[in-house]
């Protein structure tokens, strides 16, 4: 006897739920469309914000561009502080931009930025690393110990110095790694593009021959190298004998350079050491080894 007591509850349930979600969609009809221009708005703001961005950058770099002519800094540096105010700027614009985008909603950007400067004490204790690697890129710029361009050598990874941002120094070395490093964490830095650079090379040279005639044979080479190979600063001097390896002597060249410059240079005059002992008829050493 209970089911017909029960059925129409069950149908006033209905109804009513039914026409909850009846007013629930027409109230989202009604601020769909409010919904629909902020979000248009919204993006029309962020594609001038993108807009704004890219010609901040242009402008930065025609700015710095424009003062190549400055004694006071060289390009790299130069090139350094272009680096760092983009950095700088792109930090500047995304947060203004966010702020837009959220006051465009009706979030109360003021209440916020308050908030943030309240909370910014509490938080500043656990932002240490993050002040420390902005203060450090500062610094690097100012001293100028390192550059973009350089080549370096920083925590053990070398390469060469892409860009210095205002929170990492990136480093991209010979086969191609990049390698991003928190400003703050850079300490003893090895700087390889400095003045000049100085080629080293080291020739093993045979017990058989006379020592007199292979020095010889070597300043001699050096003379002519000097005078055709291009970015040597000077001859290359035979420094003597280095050490006594036990199937060679050691005999070490040196070279003052131009910058960057060393690697081809070493690369040459190896090359032309062996064409001229071949030349000369002297056989370069190497392991003999006695076959039973």
């Amino acid at each position: 006897m209970a089911e017909p007591t029960a059925m129409p509850e069950l149908i006033e349930t209905m109804n009513d739920t039914l026409e909850s979600a009846g007013l629930a969609a027409g109230e989202l009809l009604n601020r769909l469309p409010i919904w629909l221009s902020k979000l248009m708005f919204a993006a029309v703001v962020v594609v001038l914000g993108i807009v704004l961005v890219r010609l901040g950058r242009k402008l930065i770099n025609r700015l710095i561009q424009g003062k190549k002519g400055a004694p006071s800094k060289s390009p790299g540096q130069r090139e350094t502080f272009r680096s760092l105010v983009i950095s700088v700027f792109n930090y500047i614009m995304y947060f203004i931009l966010l702020t837009v985008v959220l006051g465009i909603f009706g979030v109360n950007v003021t209440s916020m930025i308050a908030v943030a400067g309240v909370g910014g004490i509490a938080i500043g204790f656990g932002a240490q690393t993050l002040v420390k690697d902005v203060i450090s890129g500062i610094f690097l710029w100012m001293e100028g110990n390192i550059t973009v361009g350089d080549i370096v050598e920083v925590n053990s990874l070398s390469g060469e110095v892409e860009s210095i941002a205002i929170r990492t120094t990136t480093i991209r070395n010979y086969s191609g790694n990049l390698y991003v490093i928190p400003n703050g964490d850079i300490r003893t830095v090895t700087n390889m593009t400095r003045a000049y650079k100085r080629a080293i090379v080291d020739v093993r040279l045979p017990y058989e021959e006379k020592l007199d005639r292979l020095l010889a044979v070597l300043e001699d080479e050096m003379h002519r190298a000097g005078e055709t190979v291009s970015g040597l600063s000077e001859i290359p001097q035979v420094l003597g004998i280095l050490s006594y390896d036990p199937d060679a002597i050691i005999v070490r060249i040196a070279a003052t350079c131009t910058v960057k410059e060393n690697w081809g240079i070493e690369r040459e005059l190896r090359r032309r050491i062996k064409e001229r002992f071949d030349a000369e008829g002297i056989q370069m050493p190497h392991v003999q080894r006695v076959v039973m």
